[in-house]
């Protein structure tokens, strides 16, 4: 007898080792639905999870997801179960069975009939086919999913009926149902429902092969349930397992349910029990709190279910204007549209978007378009602790009343979040506004080619700005996109500056006039006042009232921090990049920006570093490269500076053979001075402001302000630039000349604890 004691003893130790491999679970609980609330999932799911993670498992726990959440973290489940030994899915909450086919239904179904329980569901199926694709050895699905589902009752008398249909197991896989096909289940009076409470309660007893433990859990749950309920399983599975193991359990009577107490027809424990009215009170003061905690923002690109691939300008649009619109409100902090893009389809948890941009909330959306109505949704969620859903609303506008769609929606998260407006904003909020619907249309289409940022599309970008002045002559959007194009022009040097200066600003004042509350407006008049106009003063009042309309304007700010450079008034300058940075990280030419002031702050091994960052994202980044040949410059990397230099100016590979080789016979100056002879031949007089640079570092200052000053004659845009420490440098701060120049600039002369 002891001998056959050792013998059990090992072989259940072999198998608790075994069942140290990897296993993964995947727990839902849904019970906030408009039109029937639940009392138990949330509760069955935080328990279950508990009770897993005991079991060894590795578990991912979700309550009141929505269709697009749920899609997402099965298929985010399906990809963790790759060499995992078991894969576990939970789910507690509303299913249906619909032609033949069953279905999980997420908190924001909207079920009016049969035919609709396809496009607003979760297949059951889904989560099969992941765990069949990941060839996980063992496979066990429980579905507590049964309850009785309020959108049947208003489906005609042909839909299927009530409960789930029956599913065969794939090979090695255990579907576990609360209650028979086609039969409803109990939410049950206590803190789980009668299905659940019998999982908990056997779960924990070491030792039971999973076949027994459902048969354990059936006889349990149809005795709480008078019979009114008896749980089924589809299994094929061709190995054991057990949810506990333990060698030195020793086996007892297997407990039997728990009799409740009764007064009159209903079960009454004092001690376990929860009421639905306080759990859902617990539940809404919860979410309220979680929300009044959000302090920060970012919008993932919206989600295109118009069906029409060719609509995703308008959909772009859209996801750039809510951005906008929400980050006038200056209590929270919205991150930037460029660095919310690489999360388009994303494969990440809202957890850890949310630790990636440093934010406390997340926005999903998606937009359907249907005889030229417009229909958003949004969705509120928090990511700490865990993600759960905290507000959604479906927005809808007719094209001609899409500007007012936004009042309605800052409006709404604004009251979500337990933000209060200003005077201002809740005024502005308040006006209507319509626009000609092909007039906006071509202005979305006018964003989108301006975007890209290539002569193309900039050209692209003219005619639809065009376009849409002509659909809607009084609307000011337009107008500001037709002066950012001129700046575009001048500032790649596309165009000359006869042409770009008088056309910057006929539209930008016609813009001014038609919106003077448009920060976008007051952003590009800065820019112009700075860079073309060359005037301090206003360019800092310009961006100024940009930011006070909007506070999360991220270009504003990261341009606003080259005026303070040129102004010689760095610690302001770090301190709006720094703030740019935290509001689009993931910008790359927020992030040149950014290398540019360190650069100009003399930080030069920081700025090599930012630059090198921006370069890994975007190669040959034209400010990145710059940045980045100063930089080693100053730092006396002669090898690395040239290096940069060339890749910047795009010098052909003879050339750039040439220049190395006299670089290596006779050191640094008679190679830049060689590079500026072959710059000329390639460029002519292109980059006067670039060659002055250069004969700065080889000390010919006669010849680097004989090119400043055609820079200046040309009206070059970097003039503002003259006054930063990466070109007053050397002698030449010093030169008569030099100081001459910055005095007919209007710009600060270089001051002494700059040297």
């Amino acid at each position: 007898m002891k001998k056959l004691i050792i013998i059990v003893t090992i072989l259940l130790f072999c198998i608790s080792a075994n069942s140290q491999k990897r296993r993964v679970a995947l727990v839902i609980g849904n019970a906030n639905y408009p039109m029937s609330i639940l009392a138990n999932p949330v509760n069955d799911a935080i328990d279950i999870e508990a009770l897993l993670k005991s079991s060894g498992f590795q578990v991912k726990r979700y309550s009141d997801l929505d269709q697009m959440a749920m899609k997402r973290v099965i298929d985010e489940f399906g990809n963790s179960l790759n060499n995992a030994e078991v894969g576990l899915f939970f789910y507690a909450g509303h299913g249906i069975q619909a032609n033949g086919r069953n279905y999980l239904i997420p908190v924001d179904a909207s079920l009016k009939t049969e035919n609709d329980v396809e496009y607003n569901c979760v297949d059951a199926g889904r989560i099969l086919a992941r765990m069949e694709d990941a060839g996980t050895k063992t496979n066990i699905v429980i579905l507590d999913a049964c309850r009785d589902n309020p959108f049947e009752r208003s489906w005609s008398r042909k839909s299927t009926g009530q409960g789930l249909a029956f599913m065969d197991a794939p090979m090695g896989s255990l579907i576990a149902y609360s209650t028979a096909p086609g039969k409803t289940a109990s939410d049950g009076y206590y803190r789980n429902s009668p299905y659940t409470s019998a999982l908990i309660q056997y779960m924990k007893i070491p030792n039971v092969k999973i076949e027994d433990f459902f048969k354990m859990v059936r006889v349990s749950v149809r005795e709480k349930t008078k019979g009114q309920q008896i749980p089924w399983e589809s299994t094929s599975l061709e190995g054991d397992f057990y949810f506990q193991l333990d060698p030195e359990y020793v086996s007892e009577d297997i407990p039997t349910p728990a009799v409740e107490s009764r007064i009159g027809d209903e079960l009454i424990n004092t001690d376990k029990i929860i009421s639905t009215e306080q759990r859902l009170l617990n539940f809404e003061e919860n979410k309220k709190r979680l929300a009044a905690e959000i302090k920060s923002i970012a919008i993932l690109p919206f989600s295109n279910y118009t069906g029409d691939e060719n609509l995703a300008y308008l959909v772009s649009g859209l996801h750039d204007a809510l951005i906008s619109e929400l980050g006038q409100i200056g209590a929270i902090r919205v991150v930037g549209k460029t660095s919310t893009l690489p999360y388009a389809n994303f494969q990440k948890t809202i957890k850890e978007i949310a630790s990636e941009l440093n934010v406390d909330g997340i926005i999903e959306a998606s937009v359907q378009i249907i005889d030229k109505n417009i229909m958003v949704r949004l969705k509120l969620l928090s990511a700490f602790p865990e993600e759960q859903q905290l507000w959604s609303q479906t927005f809808n506008s007719d094209m001609s009343d899409v500007l007012n769609l936004y009042n309605r929606v800052i409006k709404d998260i604004a009251n979500e979040i337990r933000v209060s407006l200003s005077p201002e904003q809740q005024t502005k909020l308040a006006k209507t506004q319509q626009v000609n619907p092909e007039a906006y249309d071509a202005y979305m289409k006018g964003r989108y080619y301006w975007e890209q940022l290539t002569e193309d599309g900039l050209q692209k970008a003219l005619e639809y700005f065009n376009l849409a002045i002509e659909r809607e002559t009084n609307w000011g959007p337009p107008y500001a996109g037709i002066a950012e194009f001129w700046i575009g022009m001048r500032q790649m040097g596309l165009a000359p500056v006869s042409s770009t200066i008088s056309n910057i600003y006929e539209y930008l004042n016609k813009a001014m006039e038609l919106d003077p509350n448009s920060a976008n407006t007051h952003y590009v008049n800065a820019l112009a006042a700075v860079w073309t106009g060359f005037n301090w003063e206003k360019g800092e009042r310009e961006f100024l009232k940009a930011l006070e309309i909007n506070p999360n304007n991220a270009y504003a700010r990261a341009y606003y921090a080259h005026l303070l450079m040129t102004l010689q008034r760095p610690d302001e300058a770090l301190s709006q990049i720094q703030l740019a940075i935290d509001l689009d990280p993931l910008n790359t030419l927020i992030q040149s920006l950014y290398g540019g002031v360190l650069l100009d702050a003399r930080d030069y091994e920081l700025a090599i570093t930012q630059a090198e960052k921006v370069l890994s994202a975007v190669p040959n980044h034209p400010i990145g490269l710059a940045v980045l040949s100063m930089a080693h410059f100053f730092n006396k990397d002669y090898e690395e500076s040239i290096e940069a230099w060339i890749t910047y100016f795009r010098l052909n590979e003879e050339t750039k053979l040439a220049i190395q080789k006299t670089f290596n016979e006779q050191g640094f100056h008679a190679a830049i001075e060689e590079f500026i002879i072959e710059l000329k031949k390639a460029t002519g007089d292109s980059y006067p402001m670039d060659i002055a640079q250069l004969y700065t570092v080889v000390n010919n200052y006669t010849k680097a302000l004989e090119w400043y000053e055609k820079a200046y004659k040309n009206h070059d845009p970097n003039m503002p630039y003259l006054s930063t420490s990466f070109i007053s440098f050397n002698n030449i701060k010093d030169n008569p000349g030099f100081i001459e120049l910055l005095k007919k600039m209007n710009l600060p002369l270089n001051k002494k604890d700059r040297k």
